[in-house]
């Protein structure tokens, strides 16, 4: 959350507790905080889409979002006075279970993105990198051989899992940047291999070789002592939101 939209919500915040302490709503503002932060975190995701994509939004990544700040407003709506018609929850959290389990099933065809660009370094040489977007399911590179190039990869919800330990990996710094929501990462490197990484969870736990950290606000940062004088290296960036990232070195 940005320094002006916790401002916001704190003058908020004392501006409902104010009106119910002088008896001119009926309410308290922590009744509306759940409704609230799903419209709140529903509408900054859109807004964050809009930016990203620049036209060409994912119709599955909107119509997720657009769901999940209608259930915020159905929630908040009856604790403003406002009647809504009953949803017979019995029926619709099935439900939920079940377009969820075939969204996993069926990831490529919906909410995935990839595209491939080649960047041209300053002495003339090119390289891909590899832009991969997903809502749902599972990303497995490895433990058989593999080419890595350059990776931004944004799982949504889900798992991902890179091999390194049998990959080609050229004589150049590859950058892996890895971000999602709810999940787990692990990656798994050669023995020897100069590595620079910076990972952090919002929630959960995060490792880096004999580094570890649990809890809320998480942050590792590792750089091996050759990294800058290596030929062959790996730049790893990882967030996630809720979850776990775990980085091994094979030895």
């Amino acid at each position: 959350m940005s320094s002006f939209s916790l401002a916001i919500f704190l003058i908020a915040f004392g501006v409902g507790f104010l009106l119910h302490n002088l008896g001119i709503i009926g309410f308290t503002p922590w009744v509306l905080i759940w409704p609230g932060v799903l419209i709140w975190f529903s509408i900054s995701q859109l807004v964050r889409i809009s930016r990203e994509r620049k036209g060409s939004q994912d119709s599955w990544e909107i119509a997720w979002w657009l769901v999940v700040a209608t259930l915020g407003v159905y929630l908040l709506l009856p604790k403003l006075g406002i009647r809504v018609p009953s949803i017979p929850w019995g029926l619709v959290w099935p439900l939920v279970l079940i377009l969820l389990g075939v969204a996993f099933l069926i990831p490529d065809r919906r909410g995935k993105q990839k595209s491939v660009k080649i960047f041209i370094g300053p002495e003339g040489t090119g390289h891909r990198v590899e832009f991969r977007r997903a809502i749902l399911g599972e990303f497995t590179r490895g433990p058989g051989s593999w080419v890595l190039e350059d990776l931004s990869l944004h799982q949504a919800i889900g798992d991902v899992n890179l091999d390194l330990t049998n990959a080609i990996i050229p004589e150049r710094e590859v950058l892996i940047d890895i971000s999602g929501y709810i999940g787990e990462a692990s990656i798994y490197l050669p023995p020897g291999l100069p590595f620079k990484a910076e990972c952090s969870v919002g929630l959960g736990e995060v490792s880096v070789l004999d580094l570890s950290e649990s809890g809320s606000g998480r942050q590792i940062t590792h750089q091996s002592p050759d990294y800058d004088q290596a030929v062959k290296k790996v730049n790893i960036t990882a967030h996630w939101k809720i979850g776990e990232i775990s980085i091994r070195q094979i030895r």
